[in-house]
């Protein structure tokens, strides 16, 4: 027995001299390991204080992707200001026009509990087409189609939202609603900034 025991701290000294370690030591530290978003250009994200506890936040960029891909970036962006604002959550607040046809969210207390309803983060667009020195808008609430024109001909876009910024538990009865950290969770390997 004493000899097993002696040859096993043989064999350890061997290895610590040789560089050899066992596979727990070859893991990178977790900080190695993080998932990260990309750091955006200058001017790509901005966010412009409203009222006290609000924010005006706008995406712009030169490369249409999806509507799917930037609205998300959007969102993570909220996301990340309200954790640096150091809030926990935050509402969307909708940009309605007169004649908007698309449902206003009702507040469901009865529903199920969610930390965020991701189809109710509704920015409103702006975007000039190549050939087209003109801006146009879109807005999800006003029963459109979204970009009627060729998307690989977008040139210039702008996506904007509202938001308020909110400490405490979560209203989660209100679907505008987000939980940022759990925003954060899902979007973080989904995103990258627009160019």
């Amino acid at each position: 027995m004493k000899h097993r025991i002696g040859i096993g701290f043989v064999l350890a000294a061997l290895c610590a001299l040789t560089g050899i370690s066992s596979a727990a030591d070859q893991r990178p530290a977790a900080s190695d390991n993080l998932p990260m978003v990309p750091a955006a250009k200058t001017g790509v994200f901005t966010a412009t204080k409203k009222g006290a506890d609000g924010y005006h936040l706008v995406v712009v960029g030169h490369k249409f992707s999806t509507r799917g891909d930037i609205e998300k970036y959007l969102a993570y962006r909220a996301a990340e200001l309200t954790r640096e604002q150091k809030a926990s959550w935050f509402t969307f607040v909708e940009s309605r026009s007169k004649g908007d046809t698309a449902p206003v969210p009702k507040r469901d207390p009865a529903g199920l509990r969610y930390s965020f309803r991701m189809e109710y983060f509704r920015p409103v667009w702006r975007y000039k087409t190549s050939g087209s020195p003109t801006w146009k808008s879109w807005s999800p609430f006003a029963g459109t189609v979204f970009i009627t024109d060729d998307p690989k001909s977008i040139t210039d876009f702008e996506v904007g939202a509202d938001i308020d910024l909110h400490k405490g538990q979560m209203d989660d009865a209100d679907p505008l609603a987000f939980e940022t950290q759990a925003v954060s969770d899902l979007l973080i390997n989904q995103v990258s900034p627009p160019e």
